[in-house]
């Protein structure tokens, strides 16, 4: 997202309320999704030692 600001229009468009809005919202949406994808991975892996546990 920072790389953004490096363009001239994305910078102007901050002064727009619905703009800043809109990237909030996505900003939450992407900080979301990663953490249910991390919490997802997590839950695999326990899974998987808590089967190697049973196996040995």
């Amino acid at each position: 997202m920072l790389e953004l600001l490096q363009y001239e229009h994305f910078r102007k468009e901050l002064v727009n309320a619905q703009f800043v809005k809109f990237i909030y919202e996505q900003q939450i949406l992407h900080w979301q999704h990663s953490l249910r994808k991390q919490m997802l991975h997590l839950k695999q892996k326990q899974r998987q030692k808590h089967c190697r546990k049973e196996h040995s």
